[in-house]
């Protein structure tokens, strides 16, 4: 059965983007745009990531850095981009990393981490929340019954530690006007969460319980910068990534840049670190689990690259589809933090 089916419409020129519907033209100083469709059967989860950004609210160059203080020649308003935007370096050594914005002053930006270093060029990108990826409940529904929702939203959490991960919220979105104004609700608690962020490095989960089929359009611009994220591991046991593809196109394992997060299997029967892909447009039901999981392995007999445990088929061309949901499991051994900065699968 088919889960999910996926259409992209976004200016990729150049791309060897076989599953791209169609093209729309842009001029040289409009970024392109795009959209994705989901269409999640009744009955079934679909794990998705939110691969189109908002638009960019700034795109400048950092003058000078002081810890994770970045001063800019533009005039700015102060607090304006404070935790809900963050930066995205575009050039230096960080560039695809992102960090989240604390502090906006008159000619400055306080990023969580430091990011950036003077000469640096960055973007200040709005992040998703459930009210501008899914305004008015658009794409997922409504529900009449707040204690029993048909369609939900779930939503990792990135600081959880241990494997076999579950969502750490599920989310409703109920029109109104009583016994609550029409917004998105936080199932359990009745939280109002209009303002909770859809992080750009991990998936969600939409569960669709209603009797009928849901199609669930994102809407935005496509990335033209390399957009990364950070993958950790834990000295005392094995820690899973709960990952997406961040391109509306997909990208195959040979060309994902993984190893720079995966360490090459020692021991082919016993790789410590993995990838598992989900494989959402045929997979049925809920809680579903990665259709395949793959190591690295550095050769060379058999020679480098990917396979898959158990059958050690082949693996390179594997594709991870646009926006697609993957775990990266490292196994346990360091404390460590690497940086994963997929290259762009497309020319603009």
């Amino acid at each position: 059965m088919m889960n999910t089916s996926q259409k992209l419409i976004a200016l990729l020129s150049g791309a060897a983007l076989l599953s791209v519907s169609s093209l729309t033209a842009q001029t040289a100083t409009t970024a392109p745009v795009g959209y994705v469709t989901t269409t999640t059967p009744s009955g079934d989860d679909s794990l998705i990531g939110l691969p189109l950004a908002q638009a960019t609210a700034l795109a400048s160059v950092a003058d000078s850095v002081s810890d994770a203080v970045v001063t800019v020649s533009a005039t700015l308003v102060a607090n304006a981009y404070d935790n809900t935007h963050y930066v995205l370096a575009t050039s230096g050594a960080n560039a695809g990393q992102w960090s989240e914005v604390v502090t906006t002053a008159a000619n400055s930006i306080t990023t969580a981490e430091v990011l950036l270093a003077a000469g640096d060029t960055f973007e200040v990108i709005p992040f998703w929340t459930l009210a501008t990826a899914f305004p008015g409940g658009e794409g997922v529904g409504d529900t009449v019954d707040a204690f029993n929702p048909a369609r939900t939203v779930s939503i990792n959490d990135l600081n959880a530690q241990g494997i076999n991960l579950s969502a750490a919220a599920t989310y409703f979105y109920f029109p109104g006007p009583t016994p609550v104004a029409a917004g998105w609700y936080q199932t359990g608690n009745f939280n109002s969460s209009d303002n909770v962020r859809l992080s750009p490095e991990t998936f969600i989960t939409l569960r669709n319980s209603s009797g009928s089929s849901l199609d669930t359009v994102i809407s935005g611009t496509v990335p033209a910068n390399v957009t990364g994220t950070t993958v950790v591991g834990v000295a005392e046991a094995a820690q899973d990534n709960q990952l997406v593809n961040p391109y509306p196109a997909p990208i195959t394992l040979g060309a994902s840049g993984l190893t720079s997060v995966v360490a090459p299997a020692a021991d082919a029967f016993n790789p410590l670190d993995t990838v598992s892909i989900y494989d959402i447009e045929n997979s049925a039901g809920q809680n579903i689990s990665a259709a395949a999981t793959y190591f690295y392995f550095a050769g060379p007999s058999p020679a480098a690259g990917w396979y898959q445990t158990g059958n050690f088929a082949v693996s390179d061309n594997v594709v991870i589809p646009a926006g697609g949901a993957f775990i990266v499991r490292k196994g346990a051994g360091d404390n460590e933090s690497l940086a994963w900065n997929p290259p762009l699968p497309y020319a603009l």
